[in-house]
């Protein structure tokens, strides 16, 4: 692991949906096709236990793309509340970017517009957090922001691990359980890392 600012309070952690807490479907519109990874939600609940901020943000280019409407999004949104509510669970934010991957945002990840739109809206700090995701913008969008990357091996994770391109992830998990594992072996409740 790299050299961190130091953080007097616990890191948020900014944690991607598609592949990471809900099975994969590309361009996922159907709310019916919602589903929670195996041990999603009892992850989420320790992480809370734990006095962790959850925020989920999410590349949606779908959107533009015009593969998506908003109102479809909108409607798998609430699905996956729904599902993480039925299971006791739950998330402190949900951020999403509907732009094209080649546009000009400044919210599409790894960009940092949705950590800094959380910040100002959940009173949290957006450097210093952990990301977690199954593609690299997911890794890098908290290396960039001088916090920790991880990627999770379901979803795309699994082949994009085999063809890695640039800075490498901070961390590596098999599921989201072991992911949780990791975060909570090595994070004080101080915010300072035990490494």
């Amino acid at each position: 692991m790299g050299k961190r600012s130091p953080v007097k309070a616990l890191p948020t952690l900014f944690l991607d949906r598609d592949g990471t807490l809900i099975h994969e479907v590309n361009y996922l519109k159907d709310a019916r096709q919602v589903r929670l990874l195996p041990g999603v939600a009892q992850g989420l609940r320790r992480l809370k236990c734990a006095g962790f901020t959850l925020v989920v943000t999410s590349n949606q280019s779908g959107i533009a793309r015009g593969f998506i409407t908003p109102a479809q999004l909108e409607s798998v949104r609430a699905r996956f509340f729904q599902l993480l509510a039925q299971r006791k669970a739950l998330v402190d934010g949900y951020y999403w970017c509907p732009h094209p991957p080649h546009g000009r945002c400044l919210c599409r990840k790894p960009r940092s517009g949705m950590l800094r739109q959380a910040a100002r809206e959940l009173k949290i700090p957006w450097r210093g957090g952990i990301s977690v995701g199954d593609k690299p913008s997911d890794v890098w969008l908290a290396q960039r922001a001088e916090g920790f990357g991880v990627l999770v091996l379901s979803g795309y994770g699994r082949e994009f691990f085999k063809n890695w391109k640039g800075r490498k992830p901070d961390h590596t998990a098999k599921n989201f359980k072991a992911v949780v594992d990791w975060i909570l072996a090595h994070v004080r409740k101080d915010g300072a890392w035990i490494i």
